[in-house]
């Protein structure tokens, strides 16, 4: 099958939250034998030959800056790219295309071009978005009515839209729950965020007393959450027992910001890496403090995939399906976890089994080719 994969995502180097879930939608593509035609953006410049997939061909869009205007009206949220279309109707003219997979963000205002061509849409969402925007934070009138308009903006591009593709794909069961309420509920699928079991079989020898958390620190919940955690969960009785490694994008900055420092009381920031696997896999626990949020956190498979312990608040497993987490609600309950914690490889290959019956990609590309085959022949 002929399939156009599209996503505003720069897929690679595939190292981080949504990244993730875009590389591995379209690896689970060409592990099916479907032909994908990738129109994806590159503002890394990485060399995408470094990267082959199977019939897999990559096409670049280049990202535009957003105009001041855009900015103020929020005319983006349902303004197709010239150069978007241009690519579309080129590989449209070349190749017969038998469906589409869009996937990521507000790109519901590109479903009428296939639509119009006879072609079938697979819409992907990575979470429910307006909810994470009412998460923000707004102190001055002038944030709060940023806000509103941001949710609000959201909520009309997906009731405008989403209903219009063939089917929906959602993360979690909580995200199912959520566009029920104005999608057809036969069309959504839930294909939660998951990953290749191959490229995680990654032997790394357990450093002792090694704690990691990774995110991409640029985001509000990853650095709100990680500045929680420094100044209610950290102290001088754990820094004297533990090294934590905060590895990801904006991990230097976060840190610079909260302590002063890229180094503090036995945290050190490591920036952003090309790949995690090393560093979860040879930390005795990896810590997700969040506190807000929604979907099923890439960073907790992350660990479950690599046989490595979790130590979380509920929000930071949010949508995950487990019961080998450790948890802790309040900032005194996660210090007590973590000065009871002496690491535990029965827990670890615990999670590893739980993620390969829910978020290996043996299961989850099955359930994107029923999404497929429900979109091309049964509406």
């Amino acid at each position: 099958m002929n399939i156009i994969f599209f996503t505003n995502i720069s897929t690679f180097p595939y190292n981080g939250g949504e990244k993730l879930r875009s590389y591995y939608l379209l690896k689970a593509l060409s592990d099916l034998g479907h032909t994908v035609h990738a129109v994806i953006r590159n503002e890394e410049e990485a060399d995408l030959a470094s990267y082959p997939l199977p019939n897999v061909a990559y096409h670049i869009h280049p990202k535009k800056p957003l105009a001041v205007s855009e900015r103020l009206t929020g005319s983006h949220y349902f303004t197709k790219s010239g150069a978007v279309l241009a690519l579309f109707e080129q590989i449209c003219r070349e190749h017969k295309i038998d469906a589409a997979v869009l996937d990521y963000g507000y790109v519901g205002h590109y479903i009428g071009f296939f639509r119009r061509r006879g072609i079938r849409v697979v819409l992907g969402t990575h979470n429910a978005q307006p909810e994470i925007s009412r998460q923000l934070p707004a102190r001055s009138l002038l944030q709060k009515i940023r806000k509103m308009q941001l949710v609000t903006l959201e909520q009309w591009h997906e009731r405008s839209y989403f209903s219009k593709a063939d089917a929906v794909l959602v993360v979690s069961h909580h995200d199912l729950d959520y566009h029920r309420r104005f999608i057809d509920a036969k069309k959504l699928f839930l294909v939660p965020n998951f990953l290749d079991e191959t490229e995680y079989a990654v032997k790394a020898p357990r450093q002792q007393r090694l704690l990691v958390m990774t995110a991409n620190f640029t985001v509000y919940q990853n650095l709100e959450g990680l500045r929680w955690f420094v100044n209610q969960v950290w102290n001088p009785q754990l820094a004297g027992r533990f090294r934590l490694q905060l590895v990801g994008r904006g991990s230097r900055e976060a840190l610079q910001q909260i302590t002063g420092s890229t180094e503090w009381e036995n945290i050190v920031a490591l920036g952003r890496v090309d790949d995690v696997k090393q560093y979860i896999a040879s930390a005795e626990g990896v810590v997700i403090p969040l506190l807000h949020g929604s979907g099923t956190r890439l960073k907790c498979l992350e660990a479950m995939a690599l046989n490595t312990p979790i130590i979380a608040t509920p929000r930071g497993v949010e949508g995950v399906l487990s019961h080998h987490f450790i948890l802790a609600d309040t900032a005194e309950e996660f210090r007590e976890a973590l000065l009871r914690f002496e690491g535990s490889p029965q827990r670890g290959e615990a999670l590893r089994a739980d993620f390969m019956k829910e978020y290996s990609a043996s299961v989850n590309r099955r359930r994107l080719e029923a999404a497929i085959h429900f979109a091309r022949h049964d509406q």
